[in-house]
């Protein structure tokens, strides 16, 4: 089954050429790729269509609307596998911050209230698609739990720009993975931007909370889009985030795909986040002292609520004593590894501890 770009772009109204060219090269790598199986050409197709068409749905809206600057966003990111996901679930329980729910990514319009008939509706298929993606990639629970009703990162929102880590994730796409190193995600935050201001629509935030690990990479592009854009880092030893992304990598793919290689997996994981890490460094220096916090992972799991204290001060939110038992409260509740056990080693994708100190770990630490 080979997906048709022609077809793709018939479900938009506005083809600008950064589409067009970030298309051209995915799709021909994923034509290209004979590895992928039945399931990974449904999923490539169905994200696609899905994609394009909640691109040109959201163009529309916007088209209709004078919009406001949208609520200044907070972006939670570090290394993949590094705790920002736990991070971004606890500081979500906050009135004043908003993360997206999985369902508003993919399903967002017609706009609905969040807590109407309809979104439950949406939310209900959107959960159906949930678990056949578990059937597909087992043990998917243990190392990204997923729930429509649920806050997810934004990097899933990025796919209608053709521009996004998620699809490296799905298999093999050597020109693709190269393309997305180098090329500038200006149009990326400016379609975010569009998102989430078609979302105050119905519900506006003080702060919007977002997340994602190659948020990293982008400061810059960033900026240009939020300049009022504030940043929390989170810093976990590479040793052990880029082995467990090279196993959900593989995971991953070994569902999707008819033979994988771990080894390859490996060395791609090491090139693209030893690359983010590095234009990390160049944007970091454009950030004020007031837009970034940086925090350490061992100290974040010792103490999650000294770490909340300190984001609160840093954000200067106020936290209440009923805000805290909320956040203790999840804690007692979400506990490691309760919806499995996440195993991993980094020899098995061909990597060792002095490889990954000397492309990740000397130049991913808090300054």
């Amino acid at each position: 089954m080979k997906i048709s770009k022609d077809n793709l772009l018939k479900k938009v109204s506005s083809k600008d050429n950064q589409l067009i060219k970030s298309l051209d090269i995915l799709i021909e790598d994923i034509n290209a790729n004979t590895s992928i199986n039945f399931f990974g050409r449904l999923a490539f197709w169905h994200q696609l269509i899905n994609r394009m068409k909640v691109r040109d749905r959201i163009e529309t809206i916007y088209k209709k609307n004078n919009f406001s600057n949208v609520a200044d966003p907070i972006f939670i990111t570090g290394l993949p596998r590094s705790g920002t996901t736990f991070l971004f679930d606890l500081l979500n329980i906050n009135v004043d911050l908003r993360g997206p729910l999985y369902w508003e990514i993919t399903r967002p319009t017609p706009l609905i209230n969040s807590s109407s008939k309809k979104a439950y509706i949406r939310s209900f298929f959107t959960d159906v698609e949930l678990n056949l993606a578990r059937l597909i990639v087992p043990n998917l629970d243990a190392m990204h739990k997923i729930r429509a009703n649920s806050p997810e990162e934004c990097e899933q929102l990025n796919t209608i720009t053709a521009k996004s880590v998620v699809y490296l994730y799905m298999a093999k796409l050597p020109n693709y993975f190269q393309y997305l190193m180098q090329t500038d995600f200006t149009n990326v935050f400016e379609w975010h931007k569009k998102f989430f201001q078609i979302l105050e629509l119905s519900n506006r935030p003080k702060k919007w909370l977002l997340k994602d690990p190659s948020h990293i990479e982008h400061i810059p592009e960033i900026l240009k889009v939020y300049p009022n854009a504030k940043f929390i880092h989170l810093f976990r030893d590479p040793l052990k985030s880029i082995a467990s992304t090279c196993s959900l990598t593989s995971k991953i793919q070994k569902g999707l795909s008819k033979s994988i290689n771990n080894e390859g997996i490996g060395k791609d994981i090491i090139t693209f986040w030893g690359n983010a890490i590095a234009k990390n460094k160049i944007g970091r220096t454009l950030l004020r002292a007031d837009q970034n916090l940086d925090i350490e992972y061992s100290e974040f799991i010792a103490d999650p609520i000294e770490t909340i204290k300190n984001i609160y001060d840093f954000l200067k939110l106020p936290l209440n004593s009923d805000e805290l038992e909320k956040k203790q409260n999840f804690l007692k509740v979400h506990v490691k590894n309760k919806y499995g056990k996440h195993s991993y080693q980094l020899e098995d994708y061909g990597l060792t501890d002095n490889l990954v100190n000397e492309k990740i770990s000397l130049n991913w630490q808090i300054q």
